[in-house]
């Protein structure tokens, strides 16, 4: 009996001796992956021993309270520092480390070399409201593509919303991950700057992109399309580009010209426009006036670059009796396919030269289309920029941007009803897209707008600034 009691309990000593040595190895292999998250657990627990639990929960409360002030008075800089701080350290910890080797196992992204397999290194991890950064080390025999082909079994391991993954340099990737969709509340339009010196003529705020940034559009170097079914938000792009820009406006350094074929959007205010530059609402005979307000266009540009050529000016900035003149066509299509064919191929010819030749005169075209097929939006590459809001099919979104939008990204066919505005655009210069949405334009931002732009004493009348660009 006593030779069964004691080699019961030498089996638990040396079980308990066992489990002492893997919880030491632990608490060291942890200290070595993350020495400050253990130097901080070191440090309170030696405060606690040396200090006593009363004073500790004093200092604790202390801190918890002066944290909570400043959360109070300056929630732009907690946000910045101790909640940037916690969300990336919560998320490395419970997100990422946890189950990194399980999911990227599952996803099949471990290399093996005779007996011994590698899975990717995770080395930082940096967390915003929205996404979470990662930096990932690939192992040796590993390259982009694999990781792109399991984007999706990605995303789904860590439960994100989106993925994008892009090459840092060699065998280095940044991974975003998103955990909350900042376009899902409703963006608000576009504010009137105080200035014309707040304006970036290259970066015009219209909406904000997936990140939380502001999302822009230049108004130099090229023309814009956006197109978009029915009640996809098309309209916001115009309007929100006119309130961002509506100093330049009141000061004459932008000439605003609509053309209106639906005769409903660019009424709602066209006070901005000078006499002669909007055809719309109670114009007779409205496709020949269009193209009767294009050639005139053309014959002013004409005349621009030939100033420009003989003073070697080759870049277009907005300046007093050179503003730029900023069209805008409410919808392409009557103009390119529905309208008479002997007006509307005239129209083609003059957008055409407009489109090819406007950026270094400062004649920008913002286009919006509804049906961006190659049959009816036939001058689609000579849109140096382009914008596809919700359309009905794969092929519509490619029509709208590029062959093989998709494949990049651009999911516009899954856009659903209930987010107007929202928008996937060609990222320049890479084979990759930015979802954004624009801003949500309201009857009173309209309004507010009209009422700035309203002359007055110190707005320069709407006939001078056309008639400074004809001159």
């Amino acid at each position: 009996m006593l030779n069964f009691l004691f080699s019961a309990l030498g089996k638990l000593l040396v079980w308990l001796a066992k489990q002492l040595a893997k919880l030491i190895a632990l608490l060291v292999t942890q200290a070595v992956l993350h020495p400050r998250s253990s130097a901080s657990a070191g440090v309170a627990a030696a405060g606690v021993a040396w200090l006593g639990w009363q004073l500790s929960l004093v200092i604790l409360g202390g801190a918890f309270t002066a944290l909570s002030t400043w959360k109070t008075a300056h929630p732009a800089s907690f946000a910045a520092t101790v909640g940037t701080w916690t969300r990336t350290w919560w998320h490395k910890w419970w997100i990422y480390r946890r189950q990194w080797n399980a999911v990227l196992t599952a996803c099949g992204l471990s290399t093996q070399v005779k007996q011994v397999v590698a899975l990717p290194k995770l080395r930082s991890v940096r967390s915003t409201p929205y996404w979470d950064h990662l930096v990932v080390e690939m192992q040796l025999g590993q390259a982009l593509g694999g990781f792109v082909k399991m984007s999706d079994e990605l995303r789904l391991g860590f439960k994100a919303q989106r993925i994008l993954m892009k090459e840092a340099r060699p065998r280095l990737l940044n991974v975003a991950l998103m955990q909350r969709d900042p376009l899902l509340e409703t963006v608000p339009a576009s504010a009137i700057p105080a200035s014309v010196e707040a304006i970036n003529w290259r970066a015009v705020p219209v909406g904000i992109d997936e990140f939380g940034d502001p999302y822009t559009v230049s108004l130099l170097g090229g023309c814009t399309s956006c197109a978009g079914t029915m009640g996809a938000g098309k309209a916001g792009l115009e309007w929100n580009i006119l309130r961002a820009i509506a100093p330049g406006i009141a000061a004459g350094l932008v000439r605003p010209v609509g053309i209106d074929p639906k005769l409903k959007e660019l009424s709602q205010a066209r006070q901005i426009f000078a006499d002669g530059d909007y055809v719309g609402l109670d114009t007779p005979d409205l496709p020949d006036a269009t193209l009767a307000l294009l050639e005139r266009l053309v014959e002013e540009m004409g005349a621009a670059n030939a100033q420009d050529g003989a003073t070697g000016e080759r870049d277009f900035t907005p300046r007093p009796g050179r503003p730029l003149t900023l069209i805008l066509i409410d919808e392409l299509a009557p103009l390119l396919k529905y309208w008479p064919r002997r007006t509307r191929d005239k129209i083609e010819d003059a957008l055409g030269l407009l489109l090819t030749q406007g950026r270094a005169a400062g004649f920008i075209v913002i286009g919006l289309i509804q049906e961006p097929t190659k049959d009816v939006f036939t001058l689609r590459d000579l849109f140096a920029r382009r914008i596809a809001l919700r359309l009905p099919t794969e092929s519509h979104t490619e029509a709208a941007l590029i062959e093989k939008a998709t494949d990049y990204g651009a999911a516009c066919h899954t856009i659903p009803e209930s987010l107007p505005g929202l928008l996937f655009s060609l990222q320049e210069g890479a084979r990759s897209t930015v979802r954004a949405r624009l801003g949500y334009v309201t009857n009173q931002d309209i309004a507010e707008l009209v009422d700035y732009l309203t002359p007055s004493a110190t707005v320069v009348d709407l006939a001078e600034r056309k008639n400074t660009v004809a001159a």
